[in-house]
C-alpha cells in the first residue's frame, strides 16, 4: 500500500484525535480560573423615564422663550407677584427624549395600555450610588459606594451565581447612606430625594464580566420650574419653595423606609420638603440665574383634584439689576389642572413670575418706565425703580414713538409687547391717560446745593393691595425731560429736573408717549412741568399734546392680560 493510501485510511482517525485534543484544552481552560478570578466591570446605562404620550410640548416652549401670548386661564394675580402657570406631563428633558429614544415600553403592552412610554435618560457622570452584592449562599461580598462613570472592577469568585442591588439618590456631592444587614434604608435619609433602584443576578465567568445598570425611579417626580425673567432679576439663594395641596396647604410629599432586598417601601408617611435656591437646578437655556428647577419626590399616588396642587413660597427673593434684593410676601400659587402621581413619572409645573402692576381707576399700570438694555437677553425691561431718566440714559430710556429700540426709526411697533413674557404688557393709550385724571399728589426731592427730582403721584385703587417689596405703592410719574430730535447726527436732553440752593431756583418737565397716533409725523404725548423761583412755584397740569414722533420720550406700559 502506498504512503498516499495509508494517509488516506488514517486521516479520519487523525482528525478525531486533533478534535479531542482541542476539546480537552478548551475544557481545561474553562475549568481553571485565571489568577484574578472573575472581574466585574460596572457601568450605568441610564435612568428609565416614564413619560405621558400627550406631553405638553407647547407649554415647555412658551415657558422657555416667552414668545407665545400668555393665556389668561393660567394667569394668577395675588397683588404681590403675578404669575403665569403651565403644567406638563414630563420634564423638558423627558419631552426631548420622547422624540428620539423611546425604548422599553414600546414593547410592553401593559404600559402601552396605560398610555405611557419609557425612555432611558442619561445619568450624569459623578453621581453616587451604592452597590450591594450577595453570593449564592446569601453571604455579603460587596457593599460600597460607587460613582457613575468610574468602573470599580470588583473581584469575585468565578463560576458562582451572584445577586446584586443598586440604589442611588441621584446626587453628586452627597455620600450614599450605608445599607445595614437588614437591607433597609431609613426614611430620614430619603425625604424628598430622587430614589433610584435596580437589581438582578448573574453567573460570574472567569475573567471579565459586565454589569450595565438601568435605574428605575421609585417615586413620582414633580419639577417646579421657577422663572423670574418677568421680575427683571435673578433668583436669590435664600428663596425657598414647598409643594402643598388642598385647602389646608398640607404637604404633597410622602416617603418611607426602603428595603433594597425587596424593592419596597414601608412606614410611608407625609413629609415636608422645602427646596432652597441653592439646591435648585439651573436651566441653562435661559439667562443665568433667572430660571431654576426645584425637584420634589413623593410616594403619594392619590389623585390631586384640579385647583388643589400648589407651590408655596416660604421665601421669595430676587436680586435686581441695580444689585438690590427685593423680598416678596410668602404667597401660594394654585395650579389649575388635576394631577394623578405615577411612580416613575415626571410632572412639570412652570411658574413664570411677573411684576405686579399698580391699579389706578381700573387700569393696571407698570410701576416703572420701560428701558432697553442690549446686554441682557431680555432687552426690554421695566426699570428697577420709578426714578426719572437723565442725560446719561437718553439712549436707553427715551424712545421714539413706537420704535423697536429707543433711538430706532418711528414705526408701528409696540415695544411694551416685547417685555418678557411677550404679550404681557402694552403701551398705554391717550384715553387711558386721560381716564386717571390729574395727579393726587406731588413729590420733590431737593439737593442741598444743587440737584432735584420731581414726580406726580396717583393713589392706587382700594382693592389693589399694598406691596412692601416695591419702592412705592402709588403710581409714580417721574420728571425726566425728553430727548430732542436728532440734528446733524446728535441729540440732547431737554427739560431734565434741575435745582439749586434747596430749590430756590428749580425747574423740570415730564414727557411720556401714548400709543395713540395723531398724524403721519406726530403722536399724542403726556406732558407736564414744574418751576420754582424763591417762594413762587408752579406745578403744571398734565396735558396731552401732539408731538414729533422722532423725539425721545419715556414709556409707561399697562398690563395686557388680566385674570378671568
Amino acid at each position: 500500500m502506498s504512503i498516499k493510501n495509508i494517509f488516506k485510511e488514517l486521516k479520519p482517525l487523525l482528525m478525531l484525535g486533533i478534535a479531542a485534543a482541542c476539546v480537552s484544552c478548551s475544557s481545561k481552560d474553562e475549568q481553571t480560573p485565571s489568577p484574578k478570578g472573575a472581574i466585574l466591570n460596572v457601568g450605568v446605562k441610564g435612568i428609565e423615564e416614564i413619560v405621558s404620550k400627550s406631553v405638553a410640548v407647547a407649554a415647555t416652549k412658551a415657558a422657555v422663550s416667552g414668545s407665545a401670548t400668555p393665556s389668561s386661564r393660567h394667569f394668577v394675580s395675588l397683588g404681590d407677584v403675578d404669575a403665569l402657570i403651565d403644567t406638563e406631563a414630563g420634564s423638558s428633558a423627558a419631552v426631548q427624549q420622547t422624540a428620539t429614544s423611546l425604548q422599553t415600553a414600546e414593547n410592553t403592552s401593559a404600559k402601552a395600555a396605560a398610555g405611557v412610554k419609557a425612555a432611558a435618560s442619561i445619568m450624569e457622570t459623578g453621581v453616587k450610588f451604592r452597590l450591594v452584592i450577595f453570593d449564592n449562599t446569601n453571604t455579603l461580598v460587596y457593599n460600597q459606594e460607587v460613582t457613575s462613570g468610574v468602573n470599580p472592577q470588583i473581584e469575585l469568585v468565578a463560576y458562582k451565581p451572584y445577586t446584586w442591588y443598586a440604589v442611588s439618590l441621584n446626587q453628586k456631592n452627597v455620600s450614599m447612606p450605608n445599607v445595614p444587614s437588614t437591607g433597609i434604608i431609613a426614611r430620614s435619609s430619603l425625604e424628598n430625594k430622587d430614589v433610584l433602584y435596580a437589581s438582578g443576578s448573574f453567573n460570574a465567568l472567569d475573567g471579565a464580566n459586565y454589569l450595565d445598570i438601568i435605574f428605575k425611579r421609585m417615586t413620582s417626580r414633580i419639577q417646579a420650574k421657577l422663572n423670574v425673567r418677568g421680575l427683571f432679576g435673578t433668583i436669590e439663594n435664600s428663596t425657598s419653595m414647598s409643594l402643598v395641596k388642598g385647602s389646608n396647604n398640607t404637604t404633597a410629599l410622602q416617603m418611607g423606609d426602603f428595603n433594597i432586598l425587596t424593592g419596597q417601601f414601608s412606614n410611608v408617611v407625609d413629609v415636608n420638603g422645602a427646596v432652597l435656591g441653592t439646591a435648585m437646578v439651573e436651566d441653562t437655556s435661559n439667562p443665568a440665574g433667572t430660571v431654576k428647577v426645584a425637584n420634589f419626590f413623593t410616594l403619594n399616588t392619590t389623585a390631586i383634584a384640579a385647583n388643589s396642587l400648589k407651590i408655596k413660597f416660604n421665601s421669595l427673593k430676587v436680586t435686581l439689576d441695580d444689585a438690590r434684593i427685593r423680598t416678596f410676601n410668602a404667597n401660594t400659587y394654585t395650579f389649575p389642572d388635576a394631577y394623578t402621581p405615577t411612580i416613575g413619572s415626571t410632572y412639570a409645573v412652570n411658574i413664570r413670575l411677573i411684576e405686579s402692576p399698580i391699579k389706578v381707576k381700573g387700569i393696571l399700570w407698570a410701576r416703572s418706565n420701560l428701558v432697553y438694555n442690549a446686554a441682557h437677553t431680555d432687552k426690554y425691561r421695566l426699570k428697577s425703580n420709578p426714578g426719572g431718566s437723565t442725560a446719561a440714559t437718553k439712549d436707553t430710556e427715551f424712545w421714539h414713538w413706537k420704535s423697536a429700540t429707543p433711538s430706532g426709526a418711528s414705526g408701528n411697533i409696540d415695544p411694551c409687547l416685547s417685555v418678557y413674557p411677550a404679550g404681557t404688557w402694552r403701551m398705554s393709550t391717550k384715553q387711558e391717560w386721560e381716564s386717571i385724571g390729574q395727579p393726587d399728589d406731588k413729590k420733590e426731592l431737593l439737593g442741598l446745593l444743587w440737584g432735584a427730582q420731581y414726580a406726580y403721584l396717583w393713589n392706587r385703587d382700594s382693592d389693589n393691595p399694598e406691596n412692601s417689596a416695591y419702592d412705592d405703592n402709588l403710581l409714580v410719574l417721574s420728571f425726566g425731560g425728553y430727548r430732542t430730535k436728532e440734528s446733524f447726527g446728535s441729540s440732547s436732553v431737554s427739560g431734565s429736573p434741575a435745582g439749586i440752593l434747596l430749590g430756590a431756583l428749580a425747574n423740570g418737565e415730564c414727557h411720556y408717549w401714548t400709543s395713540t397716533n395723531a398724524d403721519t409725523n406726530n403722536a399724542y404725548a403726556v406732558k407736564s412741568s414744574f418751576s420754582r423761583f424763591a417762594w413762587l412755584f408752579s406745578w403744571g397740569s398734565v396735558t396731552y399734546p401732539s408731538a414729533d414722533k422722532m423725539e425721545g420720550r419715556n414709556i409707561r406700559c399697562v398690563r395686557q392680560i388680566v385674570n378671568n
